[in-house]
């Protein structure tokens, strides 16, 4: 560590006054070459010349001690020294020997340190700052007397020193001149002028080509045009040649397209005039003129525009390109007549009935079509599985080796492929691919409803399953609560309401499960057409609900009831009910709207009044 008794430093500055001729030849060269000074010292370490390399920092002071600091510290490393002398080149800048801070009584302030070290050791005294550096203060001018040569001076003079009239002509011709200031005059002499560099300001109207189309003028376009914004037309404008509009464009004007070439590339919006919206997501807020293809994977809404905005003959469209079909709503005092397959215009018919103990009839399943039914229980004609080829007027049994208690049964759409789950420990569950007439074993059973896809796959595990499609829908009864999928059974993820107050014993739906018909243990029969934003009562009195069917579309479905004693002796039976469109038929808000499947479809027309009617529709539409 550096201590100061331990240094004898000499120091001799070689820049001394020379000659008034040679200052002034220093401080004119001082202009081109900086600011920069050089240094020479003399250091001795213990008495004896230094001779290895050391670190040296620099400052200047106003003062030989204490004073005021008018310069950085500049710290010059690895400075060479031999036998004693070192040179270093200071440059503290423009600032510091312009006379302007303290004069000429300035003062060199040094410190030294090993290289590495940490700490640095100030040399004592201070050394005084001779008059050549000071010759720097020329390179600012402020002492120039007399006229200064034009061809003598550099760098830039500033705005503010230049003033006055120029007669005579003044050329520029740098290309990166900057005028920032006002110009008076006619400009009528200005020549090579280039538009393309006019970025601010209004040009006249005068000054435009007669082919140059104004906003507030009636336009002809004559040529080839093409319009790819949102634009708006609201003159009446002529449109001759051969348009292309690509973007989403308003014409509120009153506008003619003579020729027949006229190419419309874009959607188009207004009274009669639909274009369609793609809709990914699950609802949206419809706008008048408007069509909506519903693309998501689950039931999506769309709810109609609010009366104020429309006007009669309004259109609406909306069409299921999902697969979890599409719903519209109405707003407050709104409806929809039309011809409507409803629930609540249904009725129900009972197949077979009966009371006393032991009636019980546990589950049903059909073809697609319902005239192939599949019931089981203890009281249709022998137990196990028992078979009706007229949608379930009579009955045959078909059970064979499965003569016994069955709990649940299910089928494929052609009503070929059979599966009953038998009761006891363990449950166990057959199969049967040629209408019951044979069986053989496919596993054990959990106790649960089963259910079958379209295509004859089985589906079942630890929860009552519904199932009328290929599979991609499934809903799942568990704990009395709904759940539906639409990835095959990977997630339940759709949450279905189920009937206020009541838990749910049974469950049936559609191929897309929008539409779900459900029992209650004790209770009534419901139906939903919308997965469960409303759901219509169907039966009067209490039964025991035990399972249920529905057909892909869901305008099919059937019922099973136990006998329960215990329960004022309701009697047990099985129930079908078949839906079709219904004339006259009207929705409200709180009936729940018009909905379909996918590949179905409506175009609703605006009646006035808040009324809506279909005048073009695909596929069966439903009203709650």
């Amino acid at each position: 560590m550096w201590k100061r008794h331990f240094i004898q430093v000499q120091q001799k500055a070689i820049l001394r006054l020379l000659a008034a001729v040679l200052f002034l030849a220093a401080a004119l060269n001082l202009a081109a070459q900086g600011t920069a000074i050089s240094y020479q010292g003399q250091l001795s370490v213990s008495g004896a010349p230094a001779n290895t390399n050391y670190d040296f920092r620099f400052a200047v002071f106003t003062a030989p001690t204490n004073g005021t600091l008018v310069s950085v510290w500049l710290t010059n490393a690895a400075v060479p020294v031999s036998n004693g002398l070192f040179n270093a080149k200071l440059d503290f800048g423009p600032g510091v020997f312009n006379g302007t801070v303290n004069g000429s009584n300035d003062w060199l302030d040094i410190g030294v340190r090993a290289v590495g070290a940490s700490n640095f050791t100030d040399l004592a005294p201070r050394q005084p700052i001779l008059p050549v550096p000071y010759a720097l203060f020329a390179t600012s001018a402020s002492n120039l007397l007399g006229t200064l040569q034009a061809t003598q001076i550099t760098g830039t003079v500033a705005s503010s020193l230049i003033s006055g009239t120029y007669s005579n002509g003044v050329n520029f011709l740098n290309g990166t001149n900057s005028f920032t200031g006002l110009f008076t005059g006619t400009g009528s002499n200005l020549t090579s002028l280039n538009a393309s560099q006019i970025t601010s300001g209004t040009l006249a109207d005068a000054r435009l080509a007669s082919d140059v189309a104004l906003l507030d003028q009636n336009q002809t376009f004559i040529g080839p045009n093409t319009f790819n914004g949102a634009n708006i037309f609201n003159a009446s404008n002529s449109f001759t040649g051969s348009n292309s509009f690509a973007g989403r464009n308003s014409f509120s004007g009153i506008n003619t397209f003579t020729n027949s070439g006229n190419y419309f590339q874009g959607s188009f919006f207004g009274n009669g005039l639909v274009g369609w919206i793609p809709l990914s997501g699950t609802s949206t807020n419809a706008m008048r003129d408007a069509g909506y293809l519903l693309l998501n994977a689950g039931l999506s809404s769309v709810t109609l525009p609010a009366t104020a905005s429309l006007f009669v003959g309004d259109i609406v469209r909306v069409s299921g390109g999902g697969g979890g079909g599409w719903l519209v709503e109405e707003n407050p005092g709104q409806s929809i007549i039309g011809n409507l397959a409803a629930y609540p215009n249904s009725f129900m018919v009972q197949l077979l009935g009966g009371s006393g103990s032991g009636i019980n009839y546990a589950d049903i399943a059909a073809s697609a079509d319902g005239v192939c039914m599949y019931a089981v229980g203890n009281s249709i004609t022998t137990p196990g599985v028992n078979v009706s080829t007229d949608s379930g007027h009579t009955w045959n049994s078909v059970g064979g080796a499965l003569a016994g208690t069955c709990i649940s049964v299910a089928c494929s759409a052609n009503g070929k492929i059979v599966y009953a789950e038998k009761g006891g420990s363990p449950y166990a569950i057959e199969m049967s691919t040629n209408g019951g007439l044979t069986w053989s074993a496919d596993g054990t059973g959990n106790g649960f409803a089963i259910a079958c896809t379209a295509n004859g796959t089985l589906i079942s595990g630890s929860s009552s399953y519904a199932c009328s499609g290929n599979g991609t829908y499934r809903a799942q009864l568990s704990g009395g609560a709904i759940t539906v999928s639409t990835n095959g059974g990977a997630t339940y993820t759709v949450n279905v309401a189920s009937p206020t107050g009541v838990t749910v014993a049974c469950l049936a739906a559609s191929s897309d499960c929008t539409r779900l018909v459900a029992g209650v243990s004790s209770g009534f029969l419901y139906a939903t057409s919308n997965q469960g934003a409303t759901w219509t009562t169907l039966t009067a009195s209490n039964l025991v609900w035990s399972g249920a069917w529905m057909s892909p579309d869901g305008s099919k479905f059937a019922a099973t009831a136990n006998y329960s004693s215990s329960s004022s002796g309701l009697n047990g039976g099985i129930f079908s009910c078949g839906v079709s469109p219904q004339p006259n038929t009207s929705t409200t808000t709180s009936s729940g709207g018009v909905c379909g499947s996918q590949g179905s479809g409506v175009e609703l027309q605006y009646l006035g009044n808040g009324q809506f009617m279909p005048v073009g529709s695909t596929g069966l539409l439903w009203a709650n």
